[in-house]
Order: structure tokens, then sequence, then C-alpha cells
């Protein structure tokens, strides 16, 4: 490899960084709190690569009581060929996904851990064996990976890295669905296991099929919402074309040299705390850009320090950009049905309640932090129901799972009924749903998951991820008017910036059926997709 001189010692340090990950072939990546050390290639050259590393991650639990669930993280890996001769393993080709092999000799991990594989071998789930609360230590794992030796003109062996995402098991059961007060809320039915086709009201026209996921059957759900970091580490898996479309950047800035600050990548100045950039040029079509956090900003402190916010919620996220996230991480869209489930679990409804079980509600801002930027940031505020919301416009997102400590109660730190953090404020959920016009919405079904793989322009290639359609008024019964967008989705949960009723249970303001000749507001108004500072998102599997 070449060396090069940087006048910042910012990027001097990542290139260290990113030459001692390539020497070994394998990266480590990590989420909110948990950690993957320590890969290695047990038998580089090889067909079928067997992998082992260390997992472990913080505030980890099962029980058989109460909501009788467990966390998870969900393990999957990329991969990426390599030039021979390169030194260093340096390679600049795709990354692509690499498929499990799941025999019970293929596969290892050690206590208190156990698995959970998936039928299409896209990742595995590890979570707690038996009932236990607390931390998972530094646990060993071995996984073998579907994969053939390559052939020239690229080395036998291969990149790898390795992602984990921190998730809830949901089990399965019958609910409550809407509480007939919040806006536009379902009607208040049961959902359980003779439901099939469905009519629930709350501005949803037709019937809802019966292979649409409506929370009965058992899932995972990622614990918080997607972050600033894995966003990043999503985006430097992608090609230049790819990073080109799931950023603002044209082809030409993505080409630029990004100079010691660096180029924020998906809001023009960086603002509401989205602190992505793009800190190493790409090249047309041959080499991608290289993206970090930079919250605290560069050159006067390096790239990814600290204090860079790569745990605060992910916020500027198009309908787009997160369904081709959750396409890479083999995950899908959660359901506004499913997202009820979530929160209430299988209690009462209660009237006007939020995603905590109470009325009760406390505000949490981004200008009144503990150790702002960094991986420990928590409000200076506490209370019941404690949850970002109603602030100003120009603040943004907390750290994920900003709410909850050790002393924490689910009222006090904000939780949904099974574990999921931060369900209610911060930034809004994407959810498919919608208003079902002529029976035209509602296609998702269970079998309808993320393969890993994008499109070379990197978008999600899913069947019945639907995002939007424009209709006429007529097709809705009116007669005033031209077309306008319909959404096959619902913003839920409220946002940082939001009213506090957004953040209700039941609340679907931001999915109202227009009356003839207003504009629809279905969170992006009448505008196609957009990328805006409260919105964010989460994925089930």
């Amino acid at each position: 490899m070449k060396t090069k001189k940087f006048l910042s010692s910012k990027l001097f340090n990542i290139k260290v960084q990113l030459l001692s990950l390539l020497l070994l072939c394998v990266i480590s990546l990590n989420g909110n709190n948990v950690r993957i050390m320590n890969v290695v290639n047990t038998n580089p050259g090889e067909p079928n690569p067997i992998l082992t590393f260390d997992v472990a991650w913080d505030n980890s639990w099962r029980v058989s009581t109460g909501p009788s669930n467990y966390d998870a993280v969900w393990i999957f890996v990329k991969y990426q060929k390599v030039p021979v001769g390169a030194p260093n393993c340096e390679s600049y080709l795709e990354w692509h996904h690499a498929k499990m092999k799941n025999g019970s000799s293929e596969f290892s991990v050690g206590s208190p851990l156990t698995s959970n594989f998936v039928n299409d071998s896209v990742g595995v789930f590890l979570y707690r064996d038996t009932d236990g609360i607390g931390n998972i230590d530094t646990t060993h794992v071995s996984i073998q990976l579907n994969l053939p030796v390559p052939s020239s003109p690229y080395d036998s062996v291969y990149n790898f890295k390795v992602f984990a995402i921190e998730m809830v098991y949901i089990p399965q059961g019958a609910f409550e669905l809407g509480d007939g007060i919040s806006s536009y809320s379902f009607n208040s039915i049961v959902i359980d296991n003779s439901t099939t086709t469905l009519s629930p009201g709350g501005g949803v026209s037709g019937t809802i099929p019966a292979e649409f996921p409506k929370g009965y059957q058992a899932f995972y759900c990622m614990k918080y919402e997607i972050s600033q970091q894995q966003y990043v580490d999503f985006l430097n898996t992608l090609n230049f074309n790819q990073q080109v479309t799931r950023t603002i950047l044209n082809a030409t800035q993505l080409a630029t040299n990004p100079g010691l600050s660096g180029v924020c990548a998906m809001q023009a100045s960086c603002l509401n705390r989205n602190s992505i950039k793009l800190i190493q040029a790409g090249v047309n079509n041959s080499r991608p850009g290289v993206f970090a956090c930079d919250l605290s900003s560069a050159p006067g402190d390096p790239f990814n320090s600290p204090n860079d916010g790569q745990t605060i919620a992910m916020n500027y996220l198009s309908l787009a950009d997160l369904y081709s996230y959750l396409d890479w991480a083999g995950l899908r869209p959660m359901t506004n049905f499913e997202f009820e489930k979530i929160a209430r679990g299988p209690l009462p409804r209660i009237g006007n309640e939020f995603i905590w079980g109470t009325t009760n509600i406390t505000q949490a801002q981004s200008t009144s932090l503990n150790n702002p930027g960094t991986t420990s940031e928590t409000s200076s505020v506490t209370g019941p129901g404690l949850a970002a919301y109603g602030s100003s416009t120009s603040n943004g997102p907390l750290r994920v799972g900003f709410s909850a400590t050790s002393s924490t109660d689910r009222e006090n730190s904000g939780a949904a009924y099974y574990g999921v953090m931060n369900l209610g404020g911060n930034v809004w959920e994407m959810v498919v749903g919608g208003s079902n016009v002529n029976n035209n919405g509602y296609k998702l079904t269970y079998a309808d998951l993320g393969n890993g793989e994008l499109t070379t322009t990197g978008d999600y290639d899913v069947s019945n991820w639907q995002s939007y359609q424009s209709y006429s008024y007529s097709k809705v019964g009116c007669s005033c008017c031209g077309n306008y967008i319909k959404w096959h989705m619902e913003l839920r949960g409220g946002s940082y910036s939001s009213d506090a009723t957004t953040l209700r249970t039941s609340d679907r303001s931001k999915n109202a059926s227009p009356p003839c000749g207003s504009i629809p507001d279905w969170g992006f108004g009448n505008a196609g997709d957009q990328r805006l500072s409260d919105v964010g998102g989460r994925g089930v599997r």
C-alpha cells in the first residue's frame, strides 16, 4: 500500500485505523452497546470460510414472567473479493452478503448464549439460553459461511465485515388494537389467532388481507432506532453509485476532496444533530467514498471520536433509505399493527396511553444533556414517561436508549411493554400501513424479508415493500381535484419536535384519510419521499 501524507491528524488517524483492520482481512463493527471483537478467518483459502469472533453487549435479559421474552443480537456478514497481489488485503471491490451454514457442526456459541437460525440463512440470532438479567460478557462464537474459493483474478481469501444489531423477541400472543380515543385510532378490537382478514377503521379503507403481519405471530424488533454509526457502517459497504443514492451527495461531490473538515452527507449543514460526513472522496464507479461521524467538528476533533454522536438516533432518513438499510441488513419494515403490539403487549388498552403504558410524560431535549454526543449521553431531566418531544425544530434527536438506566422501570425509561426503547419520541417511526385505497396497499407478507443485497443503484428490491402511489381524487369519490400522493406507510410514535399527543400508542394523526379537496399529510405531505430532520426508523424480522 502506498503511504500518503495527511495534513490533518484526524485523517491520519482514520487511515491508520483502516490499515490496521485491513491487515487482518476481517473487520469488527459495533452497534449501540454490542461489540464484535477478534474476528478471525480460521480456514483462509478454503471453501466455506469459518469465522470465529467474540460478542458482548449490555443490558441483556431473559425472563419467563411478565413480558416472558428476551433480547438478542442479529448477526450477519458481508464479504469482499480481493485482487491478486493486493497489499494488506486492500480492495475497493463491492461488498456482498454472505449466507450462513446452519448445521449443528457448522456453528457454535459459548455459554450463556444459544442461537436461532433463520430459514433463508441470511443471519443468526444469539440470545440467553436461560433466564437472567445483566450484561453479556465476552462470549466466543464460530460460524461457517456458504462461499466458494474465489478464482483468478481474485485472491483465494476474502475480506469480511461482521455486523450485530440488538433486537428484542416479541412473543406470539393476542393483543388489543386501538384505543378509540386517540387521533384516527384504529377501532378498539382484539388481534388473536382467529384474526384473518381485517377491517380496522381509523381511515383504512377496504379489507386487510390475512397474509399481512398483524402482530399476533412472534417476531423480532430492533431494540433501538437505527443509529448514525449504523448508517455510516451501511454506507461504507456500498459502491460509489449506491452511496450517491443513499446520501444527499451527487457524483461530483462524492468524488471531490472533502477537505480537513469533511462534507455533510445527509443534510447540507449537518443540522439537527446529524453528523454523518464524507471524509475521503471516492472515484467515479471504481472506488467508494469513506464516511464517519463528526458531531464535534473537525479538524479540531478527530473523526469518530468518543463525542461524535455515533449512537444518536439516525434522522434525515427517507422511506427509501430506511427500506434499503433494512434490505441490506436482512430485516423487513414494521407494520402499523406490530407497532401497537410491541408498545402495549397483552395489557388492556388505556385511553390516550403513551408507549410506556400510562398517561404521564416528561420532556427530554437535546439542549439539556449530560455527556452530549457520547455513548453515555443522558437527559439532565428525569421523570415518568421520559421521552424526547415538543422541542424546537432546530434541535435534534438524542442517543438511542438515552432514557434507560440500571434503576429505571418501564414508565421512567419510556420503554414499550417488551423492552423496545424510544418507540415514543426521538424520531418518527416509519411503518407499513396507510389508507389501503381500492385495496391497493397492505401487500407485505411475513415472507418478504431483506436478502442483504441492493440494486446496483442502491435501492431495495424486495417484493411488496410499498412506498407511495399517486391517486386521483375521483378514485376515492371526489371530483374536485387532480392527483395526490397516497402513501402505503405511516409515521408513528412522535419525534423530538412533535406534540406530546403523537407519542400515544394508538395515535395516527400523521395518517388521516384526507377529505375531498384537502392535501393529505401522510408524514411527508404531498411532495414525495423526503429526508426530514425528525424521521428515522427501525426494522423487524
